[in-house]
Order: structure tokens, then C-alpha cells, then sequence
């Protein structure tokens, strides 16, 4: 019994490890921008780096917390359904 959440970290590690995630950061800077109600408000380079790192950890986070709920209810497809049982938890740890 002991021997199964060692397994199942690795495989978490495993999938999280795998991910080839990225995002470009012009596509970050201006979805940042959207939120901007003042045009004049600048973003430095060193913020749209560390949001596109967030955003990359979320994305693979989500992805891995999605696969191990669909492997819970033994399936072999992640679903919509699988991202949004793990949603709520997500929000809490990524306020």
C-alpha cells in the first residue's frame, strides 16, 4: 500500500516533466494589455516573462491534475469534464 503514492508522485513528475509547454510572450503581453483600462500603462519585459512561467505552470499543473482525474475514474481520455472537476482546486492553490 505504501508503494502506490510513491508511484503516483513519479507519474505526476513524469507527466509534468514530459510537457513541452510554451507560450510566446507577445501573446501574454497582450492578453495583459486587454486588462489595461489606461492605454499609457507600460509592461516590462521582465513581468511578461515571469506571466508566460506562470501561465506555462498552469497549463501543466491543470494538464497533469486533468489526466490523474481521468485516470482515477479509469479512463484513457482526458475530457472537459476532467479540467473542470480539477478547476475549483486549481483556483484555490493559483489564487
Amino acid at each position: 500500500m505504501s508503494a502506490s503514492p510513491t508511484v503516483s508522485a513519479s507519474k505526476d513528475e513524469l507527466l509534468g516533466a514530459k510537457s513541452d509547454t510554451s507560450f510566446k510572450n507577445d501573446v501574454i503581453k497582450e492578453a495583459l494589455r486587454s486588462y489595461f483600462t489606461n492605454t499609457k500603462t507600460k509592461i516590462s519585459d521582465d513581468a511578461v516573462e515571469l506571466m508566460t512561467e506562470l501561465t506555462k505552470v498552469l497549463v501543466v499543473e491543470s494538464s497533469v491534475r486533468a489526466a490523474k482525474q481521468a485516470s482515477l475514474q479509469n479512463k484513457n481520455v482526458v475530457t472537459l469534464d476532467h479540467m473542470e472537476s480539477v478547476l475549483p482546486q486549481l483556483m484555490l492553490d493559483f489564487p
